[in-house]
């Protein structure tokens, strides 16, 4: 493959890098028509705006213009420089705020301002931060020592100062260097071992095929990218490697890396096996299935929610009334959302879930995974259920997530409820959903409410897919009875 050596370097390129080596070499020469569309893309551009819009609009401008008219705001700047020897440097700003300072405009000067999710600032913000206030510095001849990265809490809109320091600089001249090299590279780099983060990825299917066909130990479900060191360190570099081995004997050489890889060594041994071979192998449920056997009616929980805000904005509820060994016609069941358009409405929304759950009183309660029963526990601490209440509620829970892992290792990267659904043969009946996709679709359909434009459209996909969670629960749960 002939290399593009003038391919400029620009920040959305040094941000995939930064994400994972293997992504910003498939975004100058992979196949584009293997690349997905995610919703992150899309909220996180969403999430920028909203941060951005906060800052003073008092006086503002687009591009250098705006700079050289001293505005408080500068929109929309694209700079360019060679920061690394013969390569150019590009970075495209949407924002500048004016601070203090002596730049060629004036006695002020610009700072660059980043907008962040997550928790914490993270190595990507501190790069990209400081190309940009590298970039911006070479414009205005005058060095800026602080940088912005705005993020939201719980809807406001928080401000974190942070300096532009020359070991900052330093590493992202290292950076740049390391990626040049990358991509002038003939091959791509290799998978990453930390295959969490590939879930939001666009690439990810292109990389998921690579490494089911090379037997990479990172598509082995227990394996992250410090276990697979390990592993590797001891003689054991794939897939074949791992099912080949004895447990007594996995277990002997890990021990000395600590009990928590060692204790461990029969479990990801048959889930290679299982992979490798692309069989379901049956493990010892013991009589983790039986309060899931005598159930004979139940009901499905799924919610859907906004983690940016804490808000648990939708409630799902489905019940069977029969007992799951019999035949389901999932079609017919009837689905009941229990929408919580407000944070502060949880009151009432509390009082709505207690008229569900007790107006089938006793009957279990199935979810998959913690957040459910963590997430409605909460809520009714809060609005001061008594402890008889809570205590009553833990004991109708019944985890699928926990059962399936009891009981069964499965051919499959992950045990969340999308991969054990597609398992079993469940589809959703919209293509190419999740809950990035969700939230999206619900973050859509607030900003057409508030402008009085109630667009169902989104909020009938949300229902569509937490329904489908529902039964999608709702089935590894009757196929867990059937092989039982």
């Amino acid at each position: 493959m002939k290399c593009n050596k003038s391919k400029p370097i620009n920040d959305h390129l040094l941000r995939s890098w930064i994400r994972c080596r293997r992504k910003a070499w498939l975004e100058i020469y992979g196949d584009k028509q293997k690349k997905l569309w995610t919703a992150h893309s899309t909220l996180q551009l969403n999430h920028q705006i909203d941060c951005f819009h906060n800052l003073s609009q008092k006086s503002y401008g687009i591009g250098i213009q705006a700079c050289k008219e001293g505005k408080n705001i500068a929109y929309g700047i694209r700079l360019k420089y060679p920061l690394i020897k013969n390569r150019i440097i590009k970075a495209n700003l949407p924002i500048l705020r004016k601070t203090s300072g002596e730049s060629i405009w004036g006695n002020f000067s610009y700072q660059p301002v980043l907008a962040r999710q997550g928790k914490k600032v993270t190595r990507e913000h501190r790069l990209l931060l400081a190309m940009k206030g590298l970039l911006i510095n070479n414009s205005q001849k005058y060095k800026v020592k602080k940088g912005l990265i705005l993020h939201k809490e719980n809807e406001v809109i928080k401000v974190e100062k942070i300096k532009l320091t020359d070991h900052m600089n330093t590493e992202l001249i290292d950076s740049l260097l390391s990626l040049e090299r990358d991509i002038e590279s003939k091959t791509p780099p290799p998978i990453t071992s930390n295959r969490k983060k590939c879930t939001i990825c666009s690439w990810r299917k292109d990389c998921d095929a690579v490494a089911i066909k090379e037997g990479h130990l990172s598509e082995v479900s227990g394996i992250g990218s410090k276990r697979e060191l390990l592993l590797n360190k001891i003689g054991i570099n794939n897939i074949e490697d791992l099912a080949k081995i004895r447990p007594y004997k996995l277990k002997e050489k890990l021990e000395k890396f600590g009990t928590q890889h060692s204790d461990i060594s029969k479990q990801i041994i048959l889930q290679s096996q299982s992979q490798k071979t692309n069989k379901a192998i049956k493990l010892n449920p013991g009589i983790a299935l039986n309060k899931l056997k005598e159930a004979k009616d139940v009901l499905i929980y799924d919610i859907e929610s906004d983690p940016d805000i804490k808000h648990d904005f939708l409630h799902g509820f489905i019940r069977v009334p029969n007992h799951l060994s019999n035949e389901i016609n999932h079609k017919k069941i009837k689905y009941s959302p229990l929408l919580n358009l407000e944070k502060d409405t949880e009151s009432s929304l509390w009082e709505r879930i207690k008229r569900k759950i007790n107006h089938h009183k006793d009957i279990p309660i199935l979810h998959y995974g913690e957040t459910e029963p963590i997430s409605l526990l909460k809520l009714g601490l809060r609005q001061g259920a008594s402890s008889n209440e809570i205590d009553a509620l833990k004991k109708r829970f019944i985890d699928i997530h926990f059962l399936i892992r009891e009981s069964w290792c499965l051919p499959v990267r992950n045990y969340g409820l999308k991969s054990i659904a597609e398992f079993i043969g469940f589809e959703w009946e919209q293509a190419n959903t999740d809950g990035a996709r969700a939230l999206l679709w619900w973050r859509q359909w607030k900003k057409s409410r508030k402008l009085n434009n109630i667009y169902s459209k989104n909020l009938n996909s949300i229902f569509k897919y937490n329904r489908d969670d529902c039964i999608a629960t709702l089935m590894i749960a009757k196929w867990l009875i059937d092989k039982a």
